[in-house]
């Protein structure tokens, strides 16, 4: 995918090649691997105010999803499996070991589920409005929210029209999800890589794919072990959250906080879903904050 670097966003790129297919990210500095992972449907970009803050903490790599950003666009479906192996192949085409993941949306899902299956390679987690335990149902959803995801996953053609036709993730979900108002120049950088309908196909997945009322069975499985692997396992974690939040409210803050062990929680201020736009100093500085107290 080739898209012009956004001014605001200085890191160098770099590609990867895995599986065939090129995956782009930025990296700066050195020391052991902090990885920042992105969700829908955002990319590096969403980094680009947080990096600053933990230079000199190790090896920085923001990576864009396969068919995200400014990675290539396989002709495969995008579907959950293939994310997780062209993650698991980035992973490997860096050589990455001693990670700290930092993630966010879907890239909590396939943060968790990566360190799940290599915990030999995991030094810490820090997530924000993150993927944890899966959606009992519909009804949990404000009314505008069960609406979208109830209309858009009835069939492929709501889908399609909805993401692709009306480009509703873009233009209306993400403003909608962030407390301050995006800049032109920030909503340029983030319709980017979905300027034509064809592309924004592939946005159709991650909301049909959103484990809702234990659907669908193979993400609820995976979710549901990861979930549980976290209530067992000692590894450092750092739960970013703002007020109110929209996945993580100040009460499951508080039940997290009750089950994960070896938890810290951070609330960085006013914000929605896309923590990282409204909170970028505050969130960085609390992830270098508990780096420090931890020796990460």
């Amino acid at each position: 995918m080739t898209i012009q670097k956004p001014e605001d966003f200085p890191y160098p790129s770099h590609f990867a090649d895995v599986l065939g297919s090129r995956m782009h990210y930025v990296e700066h500095g050195s020391g052991d691997p902090i990885i920042f992972l992105h969700g829908q449907p955002t990319w590096s970009y969403l980094w680009r105010n947080v990096l600053p803050e933990l230079e000199g903490k190790g090896r920085l790599i923001a990576v864009d999803l396969i068919g995200y950003g400014m990675s290539d666009r396989p002709d495969i479906p995008h579907d959950i499996d293939d994310h997780i192996r062209y993650l698991d192949g980035f992973i490997e085409a860096l050589g990455l070991d001693r990670i700290i993941i930092v993630s966010h949306d879907w890239g909590s899902f396939f943060g968790f589920h990566y360190a799940h299956r290599h915990p030999e390679r995991i030094k810490g987690l820090a997530f924000m409005e993150a993927m944890l335990t899966p959606i009992p149902g519909y009804e949990v959803f404000d009314p505008q929210t069960r609406e979208f995801f109830e209309t858009l996953r009835a069939s492929q053609a709501n889908a399609e029209r909805m993401m692709m036709d009306e480009n509703q993730f873009v233009e209306g979900i993400l403003p909608a999800m962030i407390c301050r108002q995006l800049e032109p120049h920030e909503m340029d950088a983030y319709r980017a890589p979905w300027t034509d309908c064809e592309s924004r196909r592939i946005l159709c997945k991650f909301p049909q794919n959103l484990c809702i009322g234990k659907e669908p069975a193979a993400i609820y499985q995976k979710q549901t072990a990861y979930m549980e692997w976290l209530q067992q396992t000692d590894l450092p974690k750092l739960l970013v959250h703002a007020d109110p939040g929209l996945l993580i409210p100040a009460p499951a803050v508080d039940w997290y906080r009750e089950k994960l062990p070896k938890l810290e929680t951070a609330l960085v201020g006013p914000g929605l879903h896309y923590i990282q736009e409204d909170q970028p100093e505050k969130t960085g500085q609390a992830i270098a904050q508990w780096m420090t107290r931890y020796s990460l």
